[in-house]
């Protein structure tokens, strides 16, 4: 197996994003959304050019697996005749790895690389393309994004399972897209908080502040495996300041003033300073697209935001406060 390049004692101190993906969603630009691309090199200059010093990174979608056209027709995921992957994330885990370790070698110290599953379909062959990548190139946890696999996150209970045990074994976190809209068919909290309960051995964070519901946020702050990311916190605030309808409803959220994303992440940090974690969710800071949320469900998003932004949210906290974010990100990467 690959030996680590960056450990803990190599980023104390320093500015990681917890959340950030590179590769290429075709639905976006055949459906002319956005964003859609990023490279590690892009990635690089847009994060040391706001003082950031390392990031997690991961792939966005895994539709090289699937019947594209259709996708792009229907927003439904369907295996395709010929497929471009031999699973969902085959072909995009290999490709995130080559653009770290091979084609931006001199890069390859500012990233820390996971890779993405679907709980759902073709399980030994991801496996198999997992130990395959594994043995040439260091990985540091596991992301999953049940709603863009379009596969309930419950399947980790199920035949995915094994995925829990393969990152149990290896220490690897999990970083889960997570969703707190009760119609939401795929990344649900209660199904997220079943798998994180049943395998209290594993790391976890669950990633854009659980659309700031407040039952999920106490419940995630009273685990202490458990972690909150606020990647694309200005459009996640923006949703609720405009009452999208995949947000909570107002007696579930926490109470801030949702007129300024700032506000918010100060509120965030105080209530929960061991819980928070900060990340941007590059290029996800902006968001504009159609998406299926369960069958016969689909919302429109049309939200700008940038870096920037999602960077003054971390530098508007004391240094302190600052220095304990960073803590809880070391904390939920390495343990």
């Amino acid at each position: 197996m690959a030996s680590k390049h960056i450990g803990r004692q190599d980023l104390i101190g320093k500015v990681v994003d917890v959340h950030a993906h590179v590769g290429i969603n075709i639905k976006a630009f055949a459906e002319t959304g956005f964003p859609y691309c990023s490279c590690i090199e892009d990635l690089y200059y847009r994060q040391t050019a706001n003082g950031v010093d390392c990031s997690v990174v991961f792939p966005i979608t895994p539709e090289l697996f699937f019947d594209i056209p259709h996708y792009v027709e229907t927003g439904k995921l369907t295996a395709a005749v010929r497929p471009l992957s031999e699973a969902p994330y085959v072909q995009e885990n290999r490709m995130l790895l080559y653009d770290v370790f091979r084609f931006c070698p001199e890069r390859a110290s500012h990233f820390l690389p996971f890779v993405s599953v679907d709980p759902g379909r073709k399980i030994p062959e991801q496996l198999a393309g997992l130990r395959e990548l594994e043995q040439q190139f260091p990985i540091y946890g596991f992301k999953i994004h049940p709603t863009l696999c379009q596969t309930k996150v419950s399947k980790l209970l199920e035949e995915g399972e094994v995925f829990l045990d393969f990152a149990r074994e290896r220490n690897w976190p999990i970083l889960f897209h997570a969703d707190a809209d009760p119609k939401e068919e795929f990344s649900g909290g209660e199904d997220t908080f079943r798998v994180v309960e049943k395998h209290p051995e594993i790391r976890y964070c669950l990633a854009h502040c659980m659309i700031f519901h407040r039952g999920y946020l106490e419940r995630a702050n009273a685990l202490p495996n458990v972690w909150i990311d606020t990647a694309a916190l200005k459009i996640q605030v923006q949703t609720v300041y405009e009452k999208h309808p995949s947000v909570p409803t107002a007696a579930d959220l926490i109470d801030c003033d949702y007129s300024d994303h700032l506000k918010v992440m100060q509120a965030l940090v105080q209530r929960y300073p061991r819980t928070i974690v900060w990340g941007s969710d590059a290029p996800y800071h902006s968001y504009i697209t159609r998406r299926l949320a369960a069958e016969g469900l689909y919302y429109e998003f049309r939200l700008k935001g940038t870096y920037e932004q999602e960077k003054a949210a971390l530098d508007v906290l004391s240094p302190e406060k600052r220095q304990q974010l960073g803590v809880n990100a070391l904390d939920f990467i390495f343990g």
